[in-house]
């Protein structure tokens, strides 16, 4: 099956409930995000951190048989940002990475301008914001 396929996203979000909610009821973190296969737990305590990350990793072996990406499995200060879904996200703000910001401009088409737009507006600033306008404002002139 394709990834990106909408039954592979269906299936993901069933097969992985079952982690949502040993996160959300025996983990107990301040916040945990999942999309698709990606997530984040967030702390204040790094040794109460580094016992979910164990507690999850169990988990994930044992009851669903997965094994979790050592190269994705890291801990950040929330002041140093998190890369996460195209997106860096800080304590006070997100914006979107440079390869993200890349492929809304040179992907963007009359067909996806509702995704990218939404996108850029949910995680730029004004400025940004403006000058993807006027990308769209070329392509749709150029089109004509």
């Amino acid at each position: 099956m394709p990834i990106g396929n909408l039954t592979s996203q269906i299936f993901a979000n069933i097969y992985l409930n079952e982690l949502d909610r040993f996160v959300k009821y025996i983990v107990r973190p301040l916040a945990y995000l999942r999309y698709g296969d990606d997530f984040i737990i967030i702390s204040e305590n790094l040794d109460q951190l580094k016992q979910s990350r164990a507690k999850v990793s169990e988990f994930i072996r044992q009851k669903l048989g997965l094994t979790i990406n050592s190269k994705n499995d890291i801990m950040v200060k929330a002041r140093q940002g998190l890369k996460f879904l195209g997106v860096w996200i800080f304590p006070k703000g997100r914006r979107l990475n440079k390869r993200s910001w890349s492929r809304a401009r040179t992907l963007l088409n009359n067909a996806n301008i509702p995704s990218y737009g939404g996108l850029v507006k949910q995680h730029s600033k004004e400025k940004r914001i403006k000058e993807f306008n006027w990308i769209i404002l070329e392509k749709l002139n150029n089109e004509s």
